[in-house]
């Protein structure tokens, strides 16, 4: 597979991620983010995801960013 294709599919990934973690009403690390990228054939490094989430947040999607003590995690923001 191209590279271009892994970044594309990657970036995919991440929102789904992203959803799963919501719907179990959770929060994620960025190290839980990178295991799940890992496990679906997705090798991925911190700078890549952090470009990923800005831009899905670019895009619309309502990711929240917050302070866990010394580790950050990330979910989306529930809609009305």
């Amino acid at each position: 597979m191209a590279k271009s294709t892994d970044g594309k599919l990657k970036i995919l990934y991440v929102k789904d991620i992203l959803e799963q973690a919501q719907q179990n009403g959770r929060t994620i690390s960025m190290r839980e983010i990178l295991c799940e990228l890992h496990a679906h054939g997705m090798p991925a490094e911190r700078k890549s995801v952090s470009d990923d989430l800005r831009l899905l947040k670019q895009y619309g999607l309502p990711i929240v960013c917050l302070q866990r003590g010394r580790a950050t995690v990330y979910s989306l923001k529930k809609l009305p």
